[in-house]
């Protein structure tokens, strides 16, 4: 089985003069950059760029010259995935500025985002997912239940800086809450920078807060749509969330589950191309589809809140910063999680419990529906 890593150390000595940026290197570089490249890049867009690999072997050397996991569920496959890169005459032509590091808790916000320079000059504007920050995952979720968060604003005053100091056409990418705010900064720019996108790539991120923009005036999506590029994996399950569209392309993976297969590196290639189920997702994604549309549609205002505050809450009592706290110190972050849950009171807690049952209710009726062949995309759904 080949995976991106394979494709980097196998095309990788083609320049993009050769070889233009394809879905692949699309791949490649939303996976590297979950790497915290601002450790050896500058958040300013005013500081001189600095070449790719330099950049690379900076962070290396800042983390002992080894291949280390970057979280819990962020592996050191990663870390090799960006030193493969750095070595190759592909990407060592690339420069990089403005590696952002941006975390706050009222609101939760974890934004980072990058900006490629290509030797083409091309511009390629890069939006992290979610990283192994407790803030992080608490972020993801107002994002489901508050419909929206700071880093909404944030990806779009980004993108416009970029746009501002740099010119020739932009290529904007983002993986999991990454392809969120790609798909949110792009859609909500002035046209003249939509003019200047040649690609915008949402890699399994969820949809946006309402189907206004798939209903009634799709002039923005339409007019993106032929250089809109949305993948998700076969079983996929982050991608589903929210107002999502169905013109994505189902990529295969070398795993079984939805959540295992967000991850990138288990995406599968055919040589120099992202192997393509033909079939499209399957039953486990159409599930999580129309499980996410009904939740949607039915929580109350009362529950969304509810699981914002009771998650923040949960999740501020730990006293951890991130994933691999939290399996360093089990006993610590479960008596301090148990602790602020019982301070929360009865009515939220009611609230909450509900949006529980509702995600249980509306599980088993997506379940049965698929089963019986009672599934219907969203432009069907919509069409009603």
């Amino acid at each position: 089985m080949s995976h991106v890593i394979d494709y980097v150390r196998n095309y990788g000595h083609i320049p993009f003069s050769e070889k233009p940026f394809c879905d692949e290197d699309n791949v490649a570089i939303n996976m590297s950059f979950y790497m915290p490249l601002d450790k050896a890049v500058s958040p300013s867009f005013d500081d001189e760029p600095v070449p790719f690999s330099e950049a690379c072997q900076k962070l290396f050397a800042l983390r002992g010259n080894k291949h280390q996991p970057v979280g819990l569920v962020l592996v050191k496959g990663i870390s090799q995935l960006l030193m493969a890169m750095a070595e190759q005459k592909r990407y060592s032509e690339i420069k990089v500025v403005a590696c952002t590091d941006n975390y706050g808790k009222r609101p939760a916000v974890q934004f980072n985002a990058a900006t490629y320079l290509l030797p083409t000059g091309e511009v390629l504007v890069m939006f992290r997912g979610t990283d192994d920050t407790l803030i992080g995952w608490e972020e993801d979720l107002n994002i489901l239940t508050a419909g929206g968060t700071p880093s909404d604003e944030l990806s779009l005053a980004y993108l416009a800086e970029a746009a501002k100091r740099f010119d020739g056409d932009l290529i904007v990418c983002g993986h999991s809450k990454g392809g969120y705010v790609a798909q949110y900064a792009v859609m909500n720019s002035p046209k003249e920078i939509r003019d200047r996108v040649k690609y915008l790539y949402n890699n399994d991120g969820p949809g946006l807060a309402s189907y206004d923009y798939l209903q009634g005036d799709r002039a923005v999506y339409n007019e993106l749509l032929p250089r809109y590029r949305h993948f998700v994996p076969q079983s996929s399950f982050i991608g589903m969330m929210l107002a999502h569209d169905d013109d994505y392309i189902a990529v295969k993976s070398s795993k079984l589950t939805g959540a295992m297969q967000h991850d990138m590196l288990t995406w599968l290639f055919d040589g120099d191309k992202l192997r393509i189920a033909k079939k499209g997702t399957n039953k486990k994604s159409k599930i999580s589809d129309l499980m996410f549309h009904a939740v949607r549609d039915n929580i109350t205002p009362a529950q969304s809140d509810a699981v914002a505050l009771v998650v923040g809450e949960v999740i501020e009592g730990t006293g951890q910063r991130g994933l691999l706290d939290v399996k360093r110190h089990v006993g610590a972050t479960l008596k301090g999680g148990k602790a602020a849950w019982k301070a929360i009171d009865k009515g939220t807690k009611k609230e909450f419990k509900g949006s529980m049952k509702l995600m249980r209710k509306s599980f088993g009726k997506a379940t049965r529906a698929v089963l019986a062949g009672r599934y219907e995309g969203v432009n069907d759904r919509l069409s009603k």
